[in-house]
């Protein structure tokens, strides 16, 4: 399999990494505009990986000679690519999550050159997707999904009680902006505001956290077994993030309105997004963990059934990739695999949770098992009657 990966910023190392050391892999093109960026990622992936490597800063003409092509890079980027994609051929694996305006438009862009673009598929959206589905697909019937998702340091720190771990042009924007957040009613989609619904919960191995709308995706329900279920997808935080968000939203301070300041046009999210940027940043001393639980509930034969899984991963000090990196990077890099071996399937634009089921779904999920990343289930679902 011959694979690009582009974008090499935090996140990208990650997917890099999982590509370079899959057997699969017989060589790997790592794509940046930065080149130095792509060298370093080289540098980090060279002692570990089982491929040959290639360094490009030109990602139009990177696309060509690929099986697949992963991506993870602001969405702008990512358009162009999946369009120059697109008329090749090249199945594409993103981590992008496209604007909901933009959504229609990607069957079409896809199907221009008959390719298949699967996204976004990362930690989230991607991940939370796919366990919610495999929990409710174990049910007759689903009522219910909770999901729980986030990175945070290992210690919180001051001014706000978090760290972010994103690296490239994604540094100065962090995640204050003020927006919608989904749910769903019975199937229906509904419409909240980001930050809202906010509540403590305790996390196995972890502690009190705080979890607030957020991530999910509006056609998460659009799986068959989800279509009829109360849904909320929440991020989790430590405790005081919520608090001084809506606090700095409360003193319009991420306003998106431009103000004049001295004759200069000024947004206030922005100007406070560069105020706090540089106290957020990871540090040389910083690590994070990546939370994420799911919860069914629901009946199997008529009687109530309560299905969960957990993920818990940590900071890798022997490869310095962040939890967010391996969580993120790796489900990229397994989904990229499927999709060179045709493994998935279809044309068009392929939503994750829709699309990798069953066999496929279980070999994404031992992937990243053999990177160390576990996800254990629990349940009180009452034993199936043995048919005769």
């Amino acid at each position: 399999m011959k694979a690009a990966q582009f974008g090499c910023g935090k996140m990208g190392a990650g997917a890099a990494y999982a590509l370079a050391t899959d057997p699969a892999t017989t060589r790997l093109t790592l794509v940046d505009r930065d080149r130095a960026r792509a060298e370093e990622t080289a540098r980090l992936i060279a002692p570990y990986a089982t491929c040959r490597i290639v360094v490009s800063s030109d990602p139009d003409t990177a696309i060509s000679g690929q099986d697949v092509l992963t991506m993870a890079l602001p969405w702008a980027a990512t358009r162009h690519l999946i369009e120059e994609a697109a008329r090749g051929g090249r199945p594409v694996a993103s981590i992008t999550r496209p604007p909901v305006e933009q959504l229609d438009t990607l069957h079409t862009v896809a199907r221009a050159g008959d390719s298949s673009l699967l996204l976004p598929i990362g930690l989230e959206p991607g991940l939370t997707e796919l366990l919610a589905a495999s929990l409710a697909e174990r049910l007759d019937h689903t009522t219910a999904v909770e999901i729980f998702c986030g990175g945070i340091p290992r210690e919180p720190r001051e001014p706000i009680g978090h760290v972010t771990f994103f690296g490239g042009e994604n540094a100065h924007h962090l995640p204050i902006a003020q927006r919608d957040a989904y749910a769903a009613a019975t199937g229906r989609i509904i419409r909240l505001p980001r930050f809202s619904g906010l509540e403590q919960r305790s996390f196995r191995g972890v502690g009190n956290l705080q979890a607030f709308h957020d991530g999910m995706v509006p056609w998460l329900c659009e799986h068959p077994a989800l279509d009829r279920a109360d849904c909320t997808q929440k991020t989790v935080r430590w405790p005081g993030f919520g608090e001084a968000v809506t606090e700095l939203a409360r003193l319009g301070l991420l306003a998106e309105e431009p103000v004049d300041l001295d004759g200069t046009s000024v947004v206030p999210r922005r100007l406070t997004e560069r105020v706090l940027a540089p106290q957020l940043v990871a540090g040389a001393r910083d690590n994070d963990l990546v939370v994420l639980d799911v919860a069914v509930q629901g009946t199997i034969a008529g009687r109530p059934a309560h299905l969960r899984t957990e993920l818990r991963d940590a900071h890798d000090p022997a490869t310095g990739l962040s939890a967010m990196a391996r969580t993120t990077g790796f489900t990229l890099a397994a989904a990229g695999v499927l999709l060179a071996e045709d493994a998935i399937g279809g044309t068009g634009w392929l939503i994750p949770h829709l699309t990798i089921r069953g066999d496929v779904r279980k070999r994404l999920f031992r992937s990243l098992a053999r990177h160390g990343i576990s996800i254990t289930s629990t349940s009180d679902q009452p034993p199936r009657e043995e048919t005769r």
